[in-house]
């Protein structure tokens, strides 16, 4: 795949194998960016520690909800990352609900 002229990247179906989104930095090769992801449940009361090694101090770690649960409120927003452990994350009273997570670098 040439996304500049001159510019090669390996198959995007390598990438995304590999955890891995291509970034186009303008040079003669791609950088990536890793990513993973997965999901919690938020408890409506305390915050949830999700567990996950690839968080770093730098990663961006973005929601989506995935299912329902109780009284859905504002988005879930992160009250700490420990890099290499993982993150909590707090959510609204009552919402019990299944949230994605998607972990960016």
């Amino acid at each position: 795949m040439t996304v500049q002229p001159g510019q090669k990247i390996a198959s995007l179906a390598a990438q995304a194998t590999a955890g891995l989104i291509p970034m186009d930095t303008g040079g003669p090769t791609v950088a990536s960016i890793p990513a993973g992801g997965g999901s919690f449940i938020a408890n409506g009361v305390t915050p949830v520690t999700v567990a996950d090694k690839r968080v770093t101090a730098n990663s961006i770690i973005v929601f989506t909800l995935k299912t329902v649960g109780g009284t859905v409120g504002a988005i879930p927003a992160i009250q700490t990352i420990t890099p290499g452990t993982g993150f909590t994350v707090a959510g609204t009273a009552s919402d019990t609900s299944t949230y994605n997570y998607a972990i960016l670098g």
